[in-house]
């Protein structure tokens, strides 16, 4: 894709109303405060500072109110914190949250963004090991930080006091700070996100995504996923870009995001397969306004995508990539029309080979092991899959045992730890099979203790509801004498086959 053909798409879509004046204006932003997620917002806002830039539970906040808090935050930030200090964010969805983050960039802080969905002892672990100074939290989660205040190894304050106190940064800022996703708690301990960018390739994926997401200036955005995962960071990043008021809801579940479809007559929803499910599993009235869907961070099935085209028309993207390696491929909706279990084909600037177990490439439509070109050699996604002759990448599964429920990785040892607390279990083993709404669920299969046989699938999942989230509890209870495992003791987990009368 030329850079010609990428300014005529940004001026198409409005991203450059004014050509001369928005590229002045970016080019004295970026001398003052470097590329950061604060210099778009700080554009925007000098650009179209009465326009909302987020809408929350709370109401809305323009884009110039969005960056004079932002600023006021900073301000307290470099009286109180060194600069290139670590500030660990535990916050829904929501504008202080978003401010918060703008402020750390624009204090040089380091905004390391943690799960609020988490085991507490998660969080724990994340503020030791990356040396926080400073941990802002909703006021909802306080409660159980609190009651770990003796082990915290750093400061504990609510999202909404940080973001109410008076303070006004220095003249020119600290340059820009830095933003840390982690991957996955739920796989283990939570670690710092790798991943070399490669500018050339960065830029040529985005020029792709703009061209082909039908996006243009101050189209309502709501989005579903968490602003603390990279789909939500970039779906953030978009929205300032695009002058675009981004609608967040932390309370409410679908009513809320129903009512905000019709009711803000929201343009671009970006979503995870499971909300896709439990929208379309309510009666809702036409969205004539609705052009744009992106759903990704988990398999979509092909049913899924169907009824998706089927209730909305011809708006459904399927971006597929992750954290560590960034965007991978998208399938718009004529693509997902003629092949609905499709992610599309790789986006410009991205270099991707389907290999066999030993390496050498999979012919066309053979599955193999799906793998990136990244720092000069080819690293494995984890994912399963095929591309067909006319380059169309289909995922088949993982790799490995890793379960993807919701858009949340989660290894099955993980669940098995929780299950194997039960004082009627004796041993266990989880797996995962196929879900519409959550691309898998999960199946238990339980050695019980000796007395405990008249135990019920109904008392194992009443049991659970207090140790795990509703989406990790086994829907699928199976009671064995033994589980399948080799000599050394090591559970054989592909022999584990579900009953398929359950």
């Amino acid at each position: 894709m030329t850079f010609r053909r990428f300014w005529r798409a940004a001026r198409d879509a409005g991203l450059l109303a004014h050509p001369l004046r928005d590229a002045w204006l970016a080019v004295r932003v970026l001398a003052r405060f470097g590329p950061s997620l604060y210099a778009v917002a700080a554009w925007s806002a000098a650009r179209f500072p009465q326009l909302p830039a987020v809408v929350d539970d709370d109401g809305p906040l323009t884009f110039r109110e969005l960056r004079l808090r932002s600023d006021s935050i900073a301000g307290v930030f470099e009286q109180h914190l060194p600069f290139g200090a670590s500030v660990g964010l535990l916050c829904r969805n929501h504008a202080a949250c978003v401010a918060v983050l703008l402020a750390s960039q624009r204090a040089g802080l380091r905004a390391v963004l943690l799960n609020p969905s988490g085991p507490v002892s998660q969080t724990l672990d994340a503020a030791r090991a990356l040396n926080l100074s400073l941990l802002v939290v909703d006021d909802a989660l306080m409660p159980d930080l609190q009651a770990l205040e003796p082990d915290l190894p750093c400061c504990c304050m609510s999202a909404l006091t940080v973001a109410s106190a008076p303070g006004k940064p220095g003249p020119s800022g600290r340059r820009q700070g830095r933003i840390v996703l982690l991957t996955s708690g739920t796989t283990g301990p939570a670690k710092v996100v790798q991943r070399r960018l490669e500018s050339l390739g960065a830029l040529r994926a985005l020029m792709a995504l703009l061209v082909q997401l039908n996006l243009r200036a101050h189209a309502p955005v709501l989005l579903t996923t968490p602003l603390v995962h990279g789909h939500g960071l970039a779906t953030l990043a978009m929205s300032l870009a695009f002058g675009a008021p981004l609608h967040l809801r932390s309370r409410g579940g679908r009513e809320a995001y129903l009512r905000t479809l019709r009711d803000a007559r929201i343009e671009v929803l970006v979503l995870v397969p499971t909300v896709l499910y439990r929208l379309l599993d309510a009666p809702t009235e036409p969205l004539p306004h609705l052009r744009t869907v992106i759903s990704g961070s988990a398999p979509l099935t092909a049913d899924l995508a169907r009824r998706a085209l089927s209730r909305f028309g011809p708006v459904l993207f399927n971006l597929y990539g992750s954290s560590e390696l960034g965007l991978i491929s998208l399938a718009p909706p004529e693509q997902l029309l003629a092949a609905p279990d499709s992610v599309g084909r790789v986006l410009p600037g991205t270099r991707l080979s389907v290999r066999r177990a030993d390496g050498t490439p999979a012919a066309a439509n053979e599955e193999g092991n799906v793998t990136l070109r990244t720092a000069g050699h080819w690293q494995p996604t984890g994912d399963r899959g095929r591309l067909s002759e006319s380059g169309l990448l289909t995922l088949t599964g993982r790799s490995d045992d890793l379960l993807v429920i919701g858009g949340v990785n989660v290894t099955p040892q993980r669940i098995e730890e929780d299950v194997a607390r039960l004082p009627f279990v004796l041993d266990c083993a989880v797996t995962g099979v196929p879900c519409e709404e959550y691309g898998q669920r999960v199946v238990a299969f339980i050695v019980p203790r000796g007395g405990w046989e008249h135990v019920t699938a109904v008392d194992v999942q009443r049991e659970l509801q207090a140790l795990l989230p509703r989406a990790w509890r086994p829907s699928q209870v199976e009671f064995r004498a033994a589980l399948p495992r080799n000599a050394m003791g090591k559970l054989v987990r592909h022999q584990l086959k579900p009953s398929e009368d359950q």
